[in-house]
């Protein structure tokens, strides 16, 4: 599970993916050249979670959203990031 595979198949950009992961720009562009979170840290947890949360919405078909007003879309993403920094950290 990478997030590589999310951005690719999810049709979210870099930014919308940064709120949903709760992180900058530059860390998803560190994740997606092969940087990783330190092992055992919250965030490494964290990103694990999500990762699966989002492949598990791509396999559901819930991602790509299709085509939407740009405020809905950006209401939607936001509501999005909500539930996932509301899930729970892999466990250590």
């Amino acid at each position: 599970m990478t997030v590589l595979r999310v951005l690719n198949e999810s049709d979210l950009n870099v930014t919308e993916l940064s709120k949903l992961y709760g992180v900058s720009r530059q860390t998803i562009y560190t994740w997606l050249s092969g940087g990783h979170p330190q092992s055992n840290t919250y965030g490494a947890r964290m990103q694990t979670v999500i990762t699966a949360a989002l492949i598990n919405a791509i396999e559901r078909r819930v991602l790509p959203l299709g085509s939407m007003d740009k405020g809905k879309r950006r209401d939607r993403i936001a509501r999005m990031a909500v539930t996932c920094q509301n899930l729970r950290p892999a466990p250590q």
